[in-house]
């Protein structure tokens, strides 16, 4: 399958709560058979941006919950799985607990599997839920050494 930065930006957009231009072209360039592993760190908003969720009033956790009710499958759909799901209790080194809620690695046997994700028309759809459920986020893309 051909993948190409304007085709997800199509899609997705670009900044502001999505992957740059470079970061799109990061995620392109990798090679397509090697396994990837995603690392994401979610900080949620109190309220859902309601411009996201087709004005529908919700906590930034419902959003996000309505998000995970289509993009947990699909991960396992496109052939990924979770490592780990799960909400941050509180740190051991470090200074701030308070900066993530949510922490989540997504783990794949190909990046390509990965992007399959992002084509995908339903994961596309429930996407807007987590945008609009969050505040901040940071997603690593990690190769297994």
């Amino acid at each position: 399958m051909q993948y190409s930065v304007e085709v997800f930006i199509n899609l997705y957009g670009s900044g502001e709560g999505l992957p740059t231009t470079t970061q799109w072209e990061t995620l392109l360039k990798g090679d397509m058979n090697s396994p990837l592993t995603v690392v994401n760190f979610f900080k949620l908003k109190d309220r859902a941006d309601t411009t996201l969720t087709n004005g529908k009033e919700m906590t930034g956790s419902e959003a996000f919950a309505t998000y995970a009710e289509t993009s947990v499958p699909k991960v396992s759909e496109v052939g990924g799985h979770f490592l780990l799901r799960g909400t941050v209790e509180g740190n051991l080194i470090g200074n701030d607990s308070t900066q993530w809620d949510i922490i989540a690695i997504g783990q794949y046997p190909q990046r390509e599997y990965f992007l399959k994700l992002f084509k995908d028309d339903e994961y596309q759809k429930a996407f807007k839920f987590r945008r609009a459920a969050l505040e901040k986020q940071n997603v690593f893309l990690i190769n297994a050494m």
